[in-house]
């Protein structure tokens, strides 16, 4: 069964730098699969991150019980204002980093509104000849990709035998909290830097199953087994798209997505509100944004968002001294940024 990825849970260190900030540690260790460290340390750092932000929302359901633990995947990094390594270590084969990550709490605070769309949880078993690390990898991006996600795909491997018998897979399918198992069966090739992967892949939700979808991919890499894994992401991601188009629509939209007008005023040039809305895009506190029109010193940008207003006016005026303005209620629920100098 599928290699696990070894996530190590440091101590949670938690501790406010201000309203707007948090400082949380985090720790991953990696095993080094061949000869490939690069990927290892990548992945290791990677994994100390997305742990330091997994402490961060374990203590969130802590201060406020009944709160969802939402799936850290690598979406959630942008969170992450800067971050420092405090230890880095390989021995006996594996990778081990500790991180201390300085949390965007801000964004955060509402991050079930940033998620702009829902996915649906799938697990998976692969024939044996292809389980690796690399290939696991390779899936379990491909299903991410399609907007399936793979949250519960450990606590379904850890109740299947290796080698188990479908009746048993399948068995153990039913009583996970997955709502589609994907069986898959992969023939694959390498020749010269090229490869090539065919996969069959049985389809089944908790009543039903669906007809069994087949596709092909094509892929390229410095090794076989890096070669192998693209070929086998490419198939696969054909394969979850054609799943999408004909069997399983991809879940609909979290939140509906609303437009609002910023007014931009008294700015010292017009590359200062510009540069804002591309902060807020990024800190996806906006969607995307357009000017509708301008005069000397004042510009009118039509926002789109999927906070109400009155938090998007909170999260602007917790930002609001940062980047030198003031942001306020306009008549009508527009929003006003005064970049009047305040000193």
């Amino acid at each position: 069964m599928m290699n696990k990825f070894l996530m190590t849970a440091a101590a949670v260190l938690l501790f406010s730098i201000n309203a707007y900030a948090m400082v949380v540690n985090g720790s991953s260790t990696v095993t080094v699969h061949g000869d490939n460290i690069k990927q290892a340390d990548s992945s290791a750092k990677t994994g100390a991150l997305l742990n330091a932000l997994y402490n961060y929302f374990s203590r969130q359901q802590d201060d406020q019980p009944g709160s969802e633990m939402p799936e850290i995947t690598s979406e959630y990094l942008k969170f992450i204002r800067s971050y420092k390594i405090v230890d880095r270590r390989y021995s006996h084969g594996t990778i081990t980093y500790s991180v201390i990550a300085d949390v965007d709490k801000l964004s955060l605070a509402d991050v079930a509104y940033m998620i702009k769309s829902r996915t649906d949880n799938a697990v998976y078993v692969i024939d044996e000849s292809h389980d690796n690390y690399e290939n696991n990898a390779a899936i379990t991006n491909a299903l991410k990709n399609n907007a399936f996600s793979t949250k519960y795909q450990m606590d379904f491997l850890s109740t299947v035998a290796d080698s188990a018998l479908p009746d048993l897979v399948y068995e153990a399918f039913q009583n996970s909290k997955a709502q589609y198992l994907f069986d898959i069966k992969a023939e694959t090739a390498a020749n010269g830097g090229k490869c090539t992967a065919t996969v069959s892949i049985r389809v089944a939700g908790k009543a039903k199953e669906f007809s069994p979808v087949k596709t092909s991919g094509e892929g390229s890499g410095q090794s076989e087994t890096s070669c192998v894994a693209s070929a086998l992401y490419n198939a696969m991601d054909l394969a979850l798209y054609s799943v999408r188009e004909g069997a399983i629509p991809a879940p609909s939209l979290d939140r509906e997505l609303t437009k609002i007008t910023l007014t931009a005023a008294n700015y010292a040039n017009f590359a200062t509100p510009k540069n804002l809305m591309e902060t807020l895009k990024r800190k996806t506190f906006i969607t995307n944004y357009s000017i509708k029109g301008f005069a000397e010193k004042s510009l009118d940008i039509e926002a789109e968002i999927y906070v109400s207003p009155d938090m998007l006016l909170k999260k602007l005026q917790g930002i609001q001294k940062q980047y030198g303005f003031t942001a306020s209620k306009l008549e009508g629920g527009n929003i006003l940024l005064d970049f009047t100098s305040q000193e």
